[in-house]
């Protein structure tokens, strides 16, 4: 399981702190205390610096967003620039190794860099794949964690209780749509709650399911609502990640005022054209209700979460409330 912020911290204090013992045991072997603190301590800050800027910067910041080329450049003018800078300290403080302290080098240290540029190198290979790691690790942490906000946030409970209470309604008048109204409820649930743990999946089946979350909350009504529905391009060969759509739906639908609102509205409209995928939702709302939640709320910051890690340098993500109508304009750019 992937540690907690503080748990991390303390973890890599930890492995330092018994790192820094280790080394301060074994020098002051065969140098003078002084002498082996100080060596202890910098032999330590370079790989730390060296660690933590390699992993948390240029690995997050340049390969993770596929600028390799410049995560490239930076990561050998780290690792060069480290490198000289670790040898002129070991000569111009100590004199040379713990070896021969006091003893200027004859080939002016060449030695001692080529051997820092192989421990170097070594940890920066490790760095980089020790943040690779935790960035994959905490990616399938946050996928789980979506669907589980999405159980426990995303669906209205309200909308639920009330689509079951519609059903049975019809049920006891006998309704020869009852039984797929229950179909349909059985199947949005299970989507949500098993199907929706892959990785990615057809786009037409997360539209299904849309359609299927408009239909439910049409139950709600005696009269059919104003929702307009339009789809415009070939779906057929598009994957997407799944629950990237329907919670926008959902957050529409729980902050509107269709049922109170005569002029109320909900539009939704998918459009697939090469190279990108838009997505766009517009609905009413009334400003003075404070019995629901502020316009977005948990939803929209999960989806933007996700799309900060799934689809890096690959999406636009836009929503605006003004006066009464809230809009959600979502872009994915290339492959989805």
């Amino acid at each position: 399981m992937l540690l907690s912020g503080r748990g991390r911290l303390i973890t890599h204090l930890l492995v330092w702190l018994l790192i820094a013992t280790l080394m301060f045991y074994l020098i002051s072997s065969v140098r003078p205390m002084g002498e082996a603190a100080g060596r202890t301590f910098l032999n330590l800050s370079f790989p730390v610096v060296i660690f933590y800027l390699n992993g948390r910067v240029l690995v997050n910041r340049f390969f993770e967003k596929q600028r390799y080329w410049a995560w490239a450049f930076y990561s050998i003018v780290l690792w060069l620039g480290a490198a000289a800078l670790r040898t002129k300290a070991e000569i111009d403080i100590f004199g040379g190794t713990i070896f021969n302290a006091g003893q200027a080098p004859d080939d002016g240290g060449w030695k001692i860099f080529l051997v820092i540029c192989l421990i170097f190198f070594i940890l920066l290979v490790f760095s980089g794949l020790y943040q690779l790691l935790e960035n994959r690790r905490e990616l399938e942490t946050l996928h789980v964690e979506a669907q589980l906000n999405y159980l426990k946030a995303q669906i209205n409970p309200h909308f639920l209780f009330n689509t079951l209470n519609n059903i049975y309604a019809a049920a006891t008048i006998q309704h020869p749509k009852t039984a797929e109204m229950v179909l349909r409820l059985s199947d949005l649930l299970r989507y949500v709650t098993y199907d929706a743990q892959a990785e990615k999946i057809p786009l037409q089946k997360e539209l299904d399911h849309i359609k299927s979350y408009i239909e439910l909350f049409q139950l709600k009504s005696e009269s059919p609502l104003p929702i307009q529905f339009e789809v415009v391009g070939d779906v057929s060969k598009c994957v997407i990640e799944p629950l990237l759509l329907l919670p926008l739906v959902e957050n529409a639908f729980k902050h509107s005022d269709l049922e109170v609102n005569p002029e109320g509205l909900l539009n939704i409209q998918l459009k697939i054209e090469p190279g990108f995928l838009q997505f766009f939702i517009e609905n009413t709302f009334d400003p003075n209700d404070r019995q629901k939640d502020d316009v977005g709320g948990v939803g929209l910051m999960n989806i933007t979460r996700r799309l900060e890690h799934h689809y890096t340098n690959r999406h636009h993500f836009l929503t605006k409330a003004e006066r009464n109508l809230f809009r959600a304009e979502l872009t994915l750019h290339q492959q989805y």
